[in-house]
């Protein structure tokens, strides 16, 4: 063997990058203000079929579930409409995310609808205005509310779509 054949130890190695060897930087892109709206829009439809769907199909088992009396259960069962009002919200909901065009009203008009719903709950809860359980009404201020904030973050993230301009990049 000759000395051409072995590397200089005194040698750098031509090959061999210079300094620490580090992993590049993944760089987070923003997510997509669309993608943003539509995951409004289906925690939205989720809000709307939570309370929906008890009220439209078994209206008085769903008020004493929740706590009241059977006497008020009972009472409140005709409230059978107010199901069909929130389900039809929600139908609304599905028919924006195929077609989403008129979103730009839509998750407004959610995030309004949701945020006079935790204020209601709210308001409800603190005067003491129903005697269902604990547990239901910290559960419903809790949805109504998180959704509400939800909806209003993708409101503000998709200021840009609703004016119709291209998403940032």
């Amino acid at each position: 063997m000759t000395g051409r054949d072995e590397p200089r130890a005194d040698l750098p190695d031509p090959g061999a990058p210079e300094g620490p060897i580090t992993e590049p930087k993944r760089v987070k892109r923003p997510r997509d203000p669309a993608m943003t709206l539509t995951t409004a829009m289906v925690v939205y439809i989720f809000v709307n079929m939570i309370f929906a769907l008890p009220l439209v199909i078994f209206p008085a088992t769903f008020f004493d579930a929740i706590g009241l009396s059977d006497r008020v259960a009972d009472e409140l069962g005709g409230l059978r409409w107010v199901g069909a009002v929130l389900l039809a919200w929600a139908v609304a909901g599905i028919l924006v995310l195929a077609k989403p065009e008129g979103r730009a009203i839509f998750v407004t008009t959610g995030a309004l609808q949701l945020t006079l719903g935790a204020l209601a709950f709210l308001y409800s809860w603190s005067i003491g205005e129903y005697g269902w359980s604990t547990w239901y009404q910290a559960l419903a201020s809790a949805v109504l509310s998180g959704g509400a904030i939800y909806l209003w973050w993708a409101r503000l993230r998709g200021r840009a779509i609703f004016k119709g301009s291209p998403p940032p990049q």
